[in-house]
């Protein structure tokens, strides 16, 4: 589908993520990539088994059945910096990302440092600013992408925990060879990010997640009062998460009168009001064919993921009153177009359902 946000803005918070331990975390959109922006901190898989922890050298069964440590075993380090895993961890199919995420390949880390003005630059727009976390001097770190990298170190091969503070290290779920695989760093030091491969599988590193592929579509809300609709589908459809701007409880569909509302449903429009005008971006999966039960008279209706013009509409028993599309914009607007997020009055002469489809 046609994205309406490319690189119009270069990063957005977006709500959150649990993982199977009931661990929450926020999540940024770099891009048209949605991140964690905090390090995962998971001890069991997402099929509810246990990652085995306290590996060694001397511990071979785990290190190539998956494994995490704590850094210098302090559980008041993985709070902050989340846990470190081994390459076997995160590889194996159970995964230890939450449903619908999964981590980063080789190549979503390149394109995200790509997005970010290439490698050079990158790391200052990707590491926490200031000196919390950091050693000084933290050079360049501004933090505009959102996403919050932080120095967690990492776990060597002889069980030492070595550079918190100092270097912030990344697994990627692709392989360099049967040894080693490749991972992207941060550094006190410069505004880099360096991509490597010369560390052992089994060395512990921190793990961002990401969000599979997904959809994004801008909707942009006017001052007062917007008729609106769910144009994907996705994790959590309270409209307090899809529109954080507008103003609370002030949702409403309608029936046989208005009704206040916290949840949007596909297909159905929705009046939601804004004390200023803005946009909000939305991240789901796209929806190419929906099918709308409509009652006698007026009806608040949405539309899907693209574009739908009234005249491809599937209107098998005729119900629709030509000519009684409206949007609205301060006032009512006829139109013949149904744009993603976008709600709107339709009037039919009976009862029935018409089908929407997209290609």
């Amino acid at each position: 589908m046609k994205k309406l946000l490319l690189l119009l803005i270069t990063s957005l918070a977006f709500s959150t993520v649990t993982d199977i331990d009931g661990n929450v975390y926020e999540t940024v959109i770099i891009g048209d990539q949605l991140w964690m922006a905090e390090n995962l901190k998971v001890t069991h898989y997402r099929n509810g088994d246990e990652i085995p922890t306290g590996y060694s050298n001397d511990d071979w069964s785990n290190l190539f059945t998956g494994a995490y440590a704590v850094y210098d075993d302090d559980p008041s380090n993985a709070e902050i910096y989340g846990n470190l895993y081994s390459w076997y961890a995160i590889d194996l199919e159970t995964g230890v990302c939450p449903e619908g995420w999964h981590v980063p390949t080789d190549d979503e880390y390149i394109l995200l440092t790509d997005y970010l003005g290439g490698n050079d630059i990158a790391g200052g727009k990707m590491k926490e600013a200031g000196l919390e976390h950091w050693d000084s001097p933290n050079t360049g770190a501004t933090n505009e992408s959102g996403f919050t990298g932080l120095p967690g170190g990492f776990r060597n091969t002889t069980g030492s925990y070595v550079y918190m503070g100092e270097g912030g290290y990344f697994r990627s779920s692709s392989e360099y060879n049967s040894y080693r695989a490749w991972f992207h760093s941060l550094y006190y030091g410069n505004s880099v990010v360096y991509r490597g491969f010369n560390m052992n599988k089994h060395s512990g590193l921190s793990v961002r997640c990401i969000r599979d592929e997904t959809d994004t579509i801008l909707v942009p809300y006017s001052t007062g009062w917007n008729l609106v609709g769910l144009p994907l589908d996705v994790e959590d459809s309270s409209y307090s998460n899809l529109f954080p701007e507008s103003i609370n409880g002030t949702l409403y569909s309608f029936g046989e009168g208005y009704i206040l509302d916290s949840t949007l449903v596909h297909g159905e429009g929705y009046w939601l009001r804004f004390n200023e005008a803005g946009s909000t971006t939305i991240l789901g999966t796209s929806i190419n064919e929906l099918t709308i039960s409509l009652n006698e008279g007026w009806n608040l209706i949405s539309g899907l993921s693209e574009d739908v013009s009234i005249s491809s509409v599937s209107d098998p028993n005729g119900i629709i009153v030509p000519g009684t599309l409206y949007g609205y914009n301060g006032g009512y607007l006829g139109t013949d177009l149904i744009v993603p997020g976008n709600g709107y009055w339709i009037r039919t002469n009976s009862s029935g359902s018409i089908i929407l489809t997209s290609d």
